[in-house]
């Protein structure tokens, strides 16, 4: 028997010995089908344990390397520590992720002279914080990592070190996958995702839900909503997985709900755990039995992109389409000056920046005419949420502006943008959360992502008050980006000082993927993900991506593209 599987077994046996051994059937329906998804192979690592004789820096980097087994609990890198340091240490508390090509062999150590103590100074990519979400430092980041040891028994042991795990970049990417946690939008018309990343473990389908009732990371509190009523929390505390069906059961506290409350916890969990392993179905009861989850219109994930990509061509706004630019009808006529353009989701109203970036222009599909909304010093390209609100910002000013349709503003103050120039914008389809590129004063650039905050009305206010999550900041410099999806970016960026900016993509909370090589993009956009991706150049040279790899489109000349919103 596999050992994942005699911990399943074991888990299973557990919950029988307690008299949990599932959730009460006896109440309504609850079953809700979930698309089928498979979630790569579970990987393990199985590391050594301590060497009779090993010196204290033997054992200390025995330690960090066996930290990338967590089979039976980290059995083999608790071998390494003294017996009521065993017991103490927490490798799930915060996991540290070395640079690519960064191994423990490369990192130097200092060992006092009496062998009592070892230190490392670690340089540091990202983190997993306790909440499991991917952070990026920004800047090159290096810390002191020091362990205390003595001798148990004539063998070194680690009486005292950091909490949590060291892993190299490799290794993160094998023990580590991504999950989407879901939320609502405050309406309740869209599921938003917030990307946690948990060991690839039969625990995997616990812990995600786990997360989901603690409710959102930072920087989204305030901008999507739970269905599921504060303070509940798993009884039995234990997702149980059989023949493709997830149980889960919620306490007390979820008792009692009315139909469309109980329908929408059964979408926002069966949406969590559908990606993890072969799970196609989630029940969710309470003691008294299974919720309701009797509804016919479900939110989903994601906004759906229906339209072809705007952009100019011809001194005219036009549409991409397949491999061809189809001019709008009685578009306005555009010079050299005007640029941006933009295209709102449900396609009935255009915008584009005018007079050399000083105006933001507005187009309504059904008269064409074109209207100033907005000036402003060096805006950005305007984008659009499925309210039909315009987002732009000026450079310099660290506020920035929305215009509905009916030509009401909004502008407020973001924070983290008060000493910094911003480069472009991106508000997500789905309204939740802000995309914003900007630099210092030195050119150096980055991504930053937060919640969005709303009214009533569905006009933005805000942002929340945390910190902004950090994207692409293992990158050198970043040009373009916009979003692919609900949860992910794509971005033209520069790896390394002089290289040569080209496509990556990457998830709003993980570490980014390069797409290849384009010479010469300056405009990248995308719909629902990446197989949608365009990128265009300075000379109007524009770029297809599929099946892994870029085409020029023959015979097209257009400038700027962007998907709806």
């Amino acid at each position: 028997m596999r050992r994942t599987d005699l911990l399943a077994l074991l888990a299973c046996l557990a919950l029988v010995l307690s008299g949990c051994v599932s959730i009460p059937r006896d109440g309504g329906i609850g079953r809700i089908p979930v698309d089928d998804s498979e979630s790569g192979v579970q990987s393990r690592i199985d590391p050594d344990g301590p060497v009779p004789g090993a010196g204290p820096d033997e054992i200390v980097r025995g330690f960090l390397a066996a930290g990338a087994g967590y089979s039976n609990n980290f059995e083999v890198a608790r071998a390494f520590l003294t017996e009521s340091f065993s017991t103490e240490w927490n490798p799930r508390s915060v996991v540290r992720v070395m640079p690519t090509g960064t191994g423990l062999d490369e990192l130097t150590s200092e060992i006092t002279a009496d062998s009592q103590s070892v230190s490392f100074d670690v340089p540091i990519q990202a983190s997993l914080d306790e909440r499991r979400l991917y952070r990026e430092p920004g800047d090159d980041t290096v810390i002191e990592m020091e362990f205390a040891l003595r001798q148990v028994n004539g063998e070194w042991r680690i009486s005292q070190a950091p909490p949590g795990l060291v892993v190299s970049a490799s290794n993160f990417n094998t023990l580590f996958q991504a999950y989407p946690v879901y939320f609502y939008t405050p309406d309740y018309e869209h599921l938003v995702p917030d990307t946690r990343w948990f060991i690839r473990s039969p625990a995997t389908a616990t812990e995600a839900v786990g997360e989901l009732l603690r409710g959102p990371a930072d920087h989204l509190d305030g901008a999507v909503v739970s269905a599921v009523p504060e303070g509940t929390q798993l009884d039995p505390q234990m997702v149980t997985v059989s023949e493709g069906v997830a149980e889960v059961g919620l306490s007390d506290t979820a008792e009692g709900l009315e139909e469309l409350a109980q329908a929408r916890i059964i979408n926002q969990i069966g949406e969590t755990v559908r990606a993890i392993g072969s799970i196609t179905e989630a029940e969710v009861g309470v003691r008294s039995g299974l919720l309701d989850p009797a509804t016919s219109d479900a939110a989903g994930p994601g906004v759906a992109v229906d339209g072809p990509p705007v952009a100019v061509s011809d001194g005219a706004l036009a549409r991409v389409v397949g491999t061809g630019v189809e001019p709008v009808e009685g578009s306005p006529e555009m010079s050299d000056a005007d640029s941006d353009p933009a295209v709102s989701l449900d396609g009935s109203m255009y915008a584009y920046l005018g007079g050399d970036r000083s105006e933001l222009h507005r187009v309504v599909a059904d008269s064409m005419d074109d209207a100033v909304i907005l000036t402003g010093d060096d805006l950005a390209g305007p984008s659009f949420d499925r309210f039909g609100w315009a987002w732009t910002a000026e450079a310099d000013s660290g506020r920035v502006h929305a215009v509905d349709r009916s030509g009401e503003l909004s502008v407020f103050e973001v924070p983290f943008l008060a000493d910094r120039r911003i480069e472009a914008l991106h508000v997500s389809r789905n309204g939740t959360q802000l995309a914003v590129l900007s630099s210092d004063g030195e050119s150096r650039t980055r991504i930053e992502v937060i919640g969005v905050t709303r009214d009533g009305q569905n006009r933005p206010t805000g942002t929340v008050e945390a910190a902004p999550l950090l994207v692409g900041a293992g990158l050198h410099s970043i040009s373009d980006f916009s979003w692919a999806g609900p949860h992910t970016l794509v971005m033209l960026a520069a790896p390394a000082p002089g290289s040569p900016e080209t496509p990556y993509s990457t998830p709003v909370a993980g570490p980014q993927n390069s797409l290849g090589s384009i010479d010469g993009g300056i405009r990248v956009t995308a719909g629902d993900d990446s197989r949608s991706l365009r990128v265009s150049t300075a000379a109007g040279e524009m770029y297809t991506y599929s099946a892994g790899n870029w085409q020029k489109l023959v015979d097209v000349r257009a400038f700027d593209p962007a998907y709806p919103g």
